[in-house]
């Protein structure tokens, strides 16, 4: 039987191939003529539309120059005096004659007013000019076709005419049309009014603003001869083009129209419509020609058929390789069978019970160490069995008394850890024998199941474990709440503390305020040291890694820092490569704070003399070959301060350590500046060494292998002075009005304190349900929002205020955390609860006054439009 199929199969895999081709030919068949149809109907719809508008823009102008020529008559009405011609009594007739010079200055300001027309004359029926808009009138007059006047004037004929294209004088002037119409002139006598008129103003407005897909308009009389077109063609111009139909065929079509085969200018085969104008003297054609109105379509006919030639020789290298597959599928299986029995012995050597289930929560796969490990299941453990089937089973194993409620408890329990497949836990078998379970989920939906025979001692062990974990998150939870603790008092100290610093004081209040001022700095600095070890210890300290230049990193500190050294008489100089620094990938904020760390030791520890930072690079060499992707970065800093004893230079790198216990009295300080910049370094994959300088102070240098930036990335813009940390912001665009939320009363009247010094006006609330009400009452442009508030919070009333807006299609209000919470996942926090920005306390008046100008800044941008 399977020698039968195997011969069967190439048979069956061809007829397969050729009915693919067959339904691609038929596809790419079909596509053609549905194609071919949907062109030919767009191009008819074009030239309707087209020609519906070409007419109606010709009829305006043939009706408004209509009218105007109609209307010389009334304008000339001035230019008649009465002469009285043998009269013998006062009561004789008064013949009016015409002021041909004034009868001109008319005709003139009537050209003048009409930009279209480019010469006006009056004739009579021989053509003699009556007046004339220019002196050159006469020229006019001159290049009327024989009897064309005597027409108009003659009355024989009394609406609007056009006569064949004319060329000005001289000889190379452009051509243009004549518009003419009979009048009666009081005088009783008929004339012709003549309008000139260039054919570059008929081609435009047969060309319009909407002529697409190269169509070609034409203007012609009623005998065939060209007037005007567009495109433009001067060489056929006045010359007659039979018709290859009747003209009365014009209006034997439903839409008004008739269908022209012909391009009129080429004689091209086209797809065209006419229309007749100005009564049947004009007639107005536009075709599109099949050549160049079909290209288009041609090129996609080319493309499917490319496509269905493409689309079978794709089902016939297929085929190709299904014969193939089919050649190997026989060693293939064979090779997974070799494979099913080595991890069926594999599973049977292990010493830990595993069982697979399926997305459909089936049994797949389980080995004998399962089975041993829980033998109620032996006789019920099938492929294709559910795990609530055998839950139920294993619930009157471990609970032989219970009743049925109990039993369903148990089962619902143990379903739910299961369908959860993310955790680790423990199942006493009430035998003595405790089981250690692993269950994950697998990528299909299913879950793998491992379990482990554990004994007592591995489980004390666990216990101890699991205490030390708790321990530890104990720890940092305490951390995070004292540094909130703490947090919320200093920043009343040194909010209040700048406050006074602003205010009027004596040289003495001055001076204590300031130590006031530094004292707060310094605790400050040594909380935020403590989180730091904190998140070292528990390995949370994150590295952002970004583009950014380091050379303006490193000015940044050197800038900020070159003020405090002044202020001790010290001169700090930075020193940078000759060679240009390119972009790099890291973290810049944390390589800021090693050398701020450092920098700020060397201004500490070093009374006379001065700081040298000096900055140097190299590409990365491997030891195979240079790598131009990856940047070898150096940083020293220098100084001439008390230096380092030899024998404790190993010891300065250790958390509260310093070199001796003089030293820490004297200066002050943790000790943990370098051992966080040390950490720092090393989680970046740095080395940081110290060593003492020759006579006298000390070197610090670290070492960074940082991965270049794209090239194509566009350099950071380097920061203005005032967006550096420690000097003026720039002034507000405007006074705001801004909620605040704090439920510390002395925190209160410091917030109030500092907007009114920004220039904004305030409101103060406790909580978080406080919030939501105030904003049913007023309207205001910035909320300042605590976390932590009883009753209701900053992070659950944000998130009602956002659910608000977008149920009322209100606005977005801008929400800035204001809190003691300053850990970089308290940050996150605010940001995922719908807050715009995160302030830590003690709140910086600069810093508060950057986040309203940022939050200003974003609220002017103009909201993105829907695509």
């Amino acid at each position: 039987m399977p020698s039968d199929l195997n011969r069967s199969t190439p048979w069956t895999l061809w007829a397969l191939v050729a009915a693919f081709c067959l339904s691609q030919a038929a596809v790419a068949a079909v596509l053609i003529v549905h194609g071919q149809h949907r062109t030919e109907r767009e191009v008819q719809d074009r030239v309707i539309r087209y020609i519906d508008g070409a007419e109606s823009t010709l009829n305006r102008t043939l009706l408004s120059m209509d009218l105007t020529l109609a209307g010389v008559v009334d304008l000339l009405e001035p230019a008649f005096v009465s002469r009285r011609v043998g009269a013998t009594s006062p009561g004789d007739g008064a013949l009016p004659l015409l002021d041909r010079p004034r009868a001109s200055r008319i005709l003139a300001a009537l050209n003048a007013r009409h930009l279209e027309i480019q010469e006006i004359v009056l004739v009579d029926r021989e053509g003699a000019v009556l007046a004339g808009s220019s002196p050159s009138a006469m020229r006019l007059a001159l290049s009327l076709p024989p009897g064309f006047a005597a027409q108009l004037a003659g009355g024989v004929l009394r609406e609007l005419r056009v006569s064949l294209p004319q060329r000005t004088e001289p000889p190379t002037g452009e051509p243009t049309l004549l518009f003419a119409r009979g009048l009666d002139l009081p005088d009783g006598r008929r004339v012709a009014v003549v309008a000139e008129v260039p054919t570059a103003l008929i081609s435009v407005l047969l060309s319009g603003s909407t002529m697409r897909g190269h169509l070609v308009a034409t203007l012609e009389s009623e005998d065939g001869r060209l007037l005007a077109s567009a495109p433009p063609r001067e060489d056929l111009q006045g010359r007659l083009q039979p018709w290859p139909e009747a003209l009365p065929a014009l209006f034997t079509t439903d839409d008004g129209a008739n269908r022209l085969g012909v391009d009129r200018l080429e004689a091209r085969a086209a797809v065209g419509r006419q229309r007749a104008l100005l009564g049947r003297q004009l007639v107005l054609t536009v075709a599109a020609p099949d050549e160049d109105a079909m290209a288009a379509w041609h090129q996609q006919r080319l493309g499917i058929l490319a496509v269905a030639v493409a689309f079978m020789g794709m089902t016939l290298g297929v085929g190709l390789l299904s014969r193939r597959h089919l050649a190997q599928r026989a060693r293939v299986q064979d090779a997974l069978d070799r494979s099913q029995q080595a991890l069926d012995q594999a599973l049977g050597a292990m010493a830990d019970g595993f069982v697979l289930w399926g997305p459909d929560d089936r049994a797949v796969r389980w080995n004998e160490r399962y089975v041993q490990l829980y033998p109620w299941l032996r006789d019920g453990l099938a492929a294709g069995q559910t795990f609530t089937e055998l839950a139920w089973v294993s619930s009157r194993a471990l609970l032989p008394g219970a009743d049925d409620d109990t039993r369903a408890r148990w089962v619902g329990k143990r379903l739910e850890m299961h369908q959860r497949a993310d955790r680790t836990f423990e199942q006493d078998l009430g035998n003595g024998r405790v089981v250690h379970a692993i269950e994950r989920p697998t990528p299909d939906g299913g879950v793998v199941g491992v379990y482990r025979d554990v004994t007592a001692a591995e489980r004390r062990l666990a216990e101890a474990k699991a205490r030390a974990e708790a321990a530890s998150e104990a720890k940092s939870r305490f951390l995070a709440a004292m540094s909130h603790e703490i947090r919320t008092p200093l920043n009343a100290v040194l909010g209040l503390n700048g406050l006074l610093l602003d205010s009027p004081l004596t040289d003495e209040q001055r001076h204590r305020a300031e130590l006031i001022r530094s004292s707060g700095q310094l605790l400050l600095t040594l909380i935020n040291d403590i989180l730091d070890v904190s998140k070292i210890e528990a390995g949370k300290l994150a590295l952002e890694v970004v583009d950014f230049d380091a050379v303006l990193a490193v000015r940044e500190v050197v800038s900020l820092m070159q003020e405090r050294a002044r202020d001790k008489g010290l001169e700090m100089v930075l020193h940078l490569p000759a060679e240009p620094l390119p972009l790099l990938r890291g973290d810049p904020s944390r390589l800021r704070q090693v050398l701020f760390n450092l920098v700020g030791n060397a201004v500490k520890f070093t009374e006379t003399g001065g700081i040298d930072v000096t900055l140097a690079w190299r590409h990365d060499v491997q030891p195979q070959a240079p790598s131009k992707d990856r940047v070898a970065l150096t940083l020293s800093v220098a100084d001439t301060g008390i230096g380092i004893p030899p024998e404790l230079l190993p010891q300065i790198f250790e958390r509260f350590t310093q070199a001796d216990s003089t030293t820490a009295r004297r200066y002050g300080g943790s000790g943990l500046g370098l051992a966080i910049s040390r950490e720092i370094v090393q989680l970046m994959g740095g080395e940081i060494h110290a060593r003492a300088r020759e006579g006298g102070g000390s070197v610090f240098t670290f070492t960074l292998v940082l991965d270049c930036a794209d090239t194509r990335s566009p350099r950071p813009e380097p920061p203005s002075e005032r967006t550096l940390p420690g000097l003026e912001p720039e002034p507000l665009p405007r006074s705001l009005r801004v909620l605040v939320a704090e439920d510390n009363a002395v925190n209160q009247i410091l917030i109030q304190a500092i907007l009114d010094k920004l220039g904004h006006r305030s409101d103060v609330v406790g909580n978080g349900l406080e919030v939501l009400a105030q904003l049913r009452q007023a309207t205001y442009d910035l909320v300042l929002m605590d976390v932590q508030m009883p009753d209701m919070d900053g992070l659950a009333a944000t998130a009602e205020i956002r659910r608000q807006e977008a149920a009322e299609g209100r606005p977005r209000l801008p929400v800035v955390a204001m809190t003691a919470h300053a850990m970089a996942e308290d940050r996150q926090a605010c940001l995922d609860a719908g807050m715009d920005d995160h302030l830590s306390k003690p709140v910086d008046v600069e810093q508060l006054a950057i986040a309203i100008r940022r939050v200003q800044r974003r609220s002017a941008q103009p909201a993105p439009t829907q695509g």
